[in-house]
């Protein structure tokens, strides 16, 4: 994954020619969320500066490299006087004037107008401290808590303003702080564990927050800094190219898979220059990125799937590696790392999406899987399902074998509570269905297939491939249909919740409860004086399955009830072949719902 992402950074430092400030300096809004700017505006006479104001105006994203931003220590001052804002007293003590009090006391070359400067920098910050935290304070509450808002300084001479970047000494203290940090904790003569080559190496952390050295279990040799470097030995090439592939893929890598934050991360198996130009455009050309964001329309994999679709087509000259990843704070947490996904089996995926579109009429999308994968109990606030989603898509991504009785427990948890809450529960069901077929379709469970003669509902269960291959299934399936059908006479006839419900036990039931629902069914559609052809034909259907499949089943109850369920829910495909002519009375007992 490193090397993958340092080269997207090496193509971009190649393509934009940028240099290493480039390189260094950080987008505060990077994410989109840091739209707004708190100002603290200085009067620059000589060596002299004097407190005006704080003002607040618009993120500019032309004004990157102006702002001069770079995050460091938590709990400390970063590069520079731009810092994003937590609370407004810490984030003004501890990252701007915590910025002046370090850069005077670890600067010592510094020339008596650049230190006259920066001591009266830090007399009029520290004088006019309150009313700078209180006027942050004021900003801050006006602005809704979702949009973030960063600090910086702004100096004013005469009719010029100057940002922390316009200023060749914030610039220069800037530089050398970042390549000081990076020489202090390394500077061994090493192999770099990314490129391979003998070279001046230095700890490589600081890139992703989920390396880190401050824990026990990080550094070799113990709590000394002095080799922590051989944790992760990297030369500064690497580095900075490293970097720059993580700026580039936060802000154009980044996307939504089923509510769930992942980065794209391409890895060029026998190089870049195999791979199509076209293809390489997409990982590496900002503005095509962005265009095929906002035309994204089918969204089959979450929310943004439009370049996955164009990637599918691609050669398998590459391999695609899904990054999801959780922010807490100032950390990061690795959700999953799906790697070496190959361009041939994302178009396996969508074709077989195609199928099951075409199959059921509607649009599925990973977002129909993620309906059962998200919360073990509809009350619970967070989602705790996440890790068995992702080990879900990760399955689907290589084509691993998926657990199919681990799989109906989820989606049965999910249509009876929708059931025994009095939820309309059809669009759940059929969802489970759909995931059901698009898993088999995927080669990923494997269904019993039986031979059997043909008979009357043979077009309709060809139709969902191997997920209704087998007697049993079938006459569950069957029996599910005639019950919702018997339901919505009781529906009709007293207008409101049909008593027979609770001879279906919140969809429990076992292998004698089912063997036992066929007789009480008909004998309530005699007593309702609604066993007509139709329903006759369908109870003639179910019973021959049921008698085929024999006793004892083999089969769990999430099985039978899903199978059940599924026959209910499917009705109207099931209508068409007991109802070829419909008077207006059969008409509304067949399509209205309970």
């Amino acid at each position: 994954m490193i090397e993958a992402i340092k080269e997207i950074g090496e193509i971009i430092i190649q393509r934009e020619r940028k240099d290493l400030m480039e390189i260094m300096v950080e987008d505060p809004n990077i994410n989109g969320k840091y739209t707004q700017v708190v100002t603290i505006i200085l009067e620059k006479r000589g060596n002299q500066v004097s407190f005006e104001e704080v003002d607040r105006e618009e993120y500019d994203s032309s004004k990157k490299m102006r702002y001069l931003y770079r995050s460091g220590a938590a709990n400390g001052p970063d590069f520079s006087p731009t810092a994003k804002l937590t609370e407004p007293q810490k984030t003004f003590t501890n990252k701007i004037l915590g910025w002046a009090n370090r850069v005077l006391q670890k600067n010592a070359d510094l020339s008596p107008a650049e230190k006259e400067l920066l001591h009266s920098l830090k007399r009029e910050l520290e004088a006019h401290r309150d009313r700078i935290i209180g006027e942050i304070q004021k900003i801050r509450e006006e602005i809704p808590r979702k949009e973030g808002i960063f600090i910086t300084l702004k100096l004013r001479d005469e009719n010029e303003e100057y940002y922390p970047g316009d200023i060749p000494l914030f610039r220069e203290i800037f530089t050398l702080g970042v390549q000081g940090g990076n020489k202090k904790r390394g500077g061994q003569f090493a192999t770099c564990s990314i490129c391979n080559e003998k070279k001046d190496v230095i700890l490589g952390d600081g890139v992703y927050s989920f390396f880190t050295i401050d824990k026990p279990g990080f550094i070799a040799g113990g709590f000394r800094e002095e080799v922590a470097w051989k944790n992760f030995p990297i030369c500064l090439d690497c580095k900075q190219a490293l970097e720059e592939g993580k700026k580039y893929l936060e802000a154009n890598l980044t996307f939504n898979f089923a509510g769930l934050r992942y980065q794209l991360i391409p890895k060029f198996i026998m190089g870049k220059e195999n791979v199509a130009q076209d293809i390489l455009d997409l990982f590496t050309d900002s503005p095509k990125l962005l265009s095929l964001k906002k035309e994204s329309r089918d969204r089959f994999l979450g929310d943004e799937q439009e370049i996955l679709l164009l990637l599918s087509q691609a050669q398998d000259n590459l391999t695609l590696n899904f990054l999801f990843l959780l922010k807490q704070q100032s950390a990061e947490r690795i959700l999953a790392f799906i790697e070496d996904v190959f361009p041939s089996h994302l178009k396996e995926i969508f074709e077989a999406k195609d199928e099951i579109d075409h199959a059921f009429q509607q649009n599925f999308t990973f977002r129909t899987i993620r309906n059962f994968f998200s919360k073990s109990d509809p009350a619970k606030r967070d989602n705790d399902l996440d890790g068995y989603f992702l080990d879900l898509v990760d399955r689907v991504f290589k084509g691993r074998p998926v657990d199919y009785n681990f799989i109906l427990r989820f989606l049965m948890n999910k249509i009876r509570s929708s059931f025994v809450n009095d939820q309309y529960f059809g669009p759940t069901t059929i969802e489970g269905v759909m995931v059901v077929n698009f898993l088999e379709r995927m080669k990923l469970i494997k269904m019993e297939v039986m031979a059997m003669d043909e008979r009357l509902f043979d077009p309709l269960f060809k139709k969902y491939g191997a997920t209704f291959e087998t007697p049993l299934k079938r006459g569950l399936f069957l029996l599910g249909a005639l019950t919702q059908l018997l339901l919505r006479v009781q529906y009709n006839r007293r207008e409101s919740t049909p008593p027979f419900l609770k001879n279906l036990k919140g969809l429990r039931m076992d292998e004698r409860d089912f063997l036992g629902l066929l007789p009480r069914v008909e004998n309530k559609l005699q007593e309702y004086d609604s066993f007509d052809q139709g329903k006759q034909k369908l109870a003639k259907e179910a019973a021959h399955y049921l008698l085929e499949a024999g006793n004892n089943w083999k089969m769990s109850t999430d099985e039978m009830n899903f199978y059940f369920v599924a026959g209910m829910n499917l009705l109207s495909e099931v209508t068409p072949f007991i109802y070829s002519e419909k008077n207006e009375k059969e008409k509304i007992l067949v399509e209205e719902d309970v």
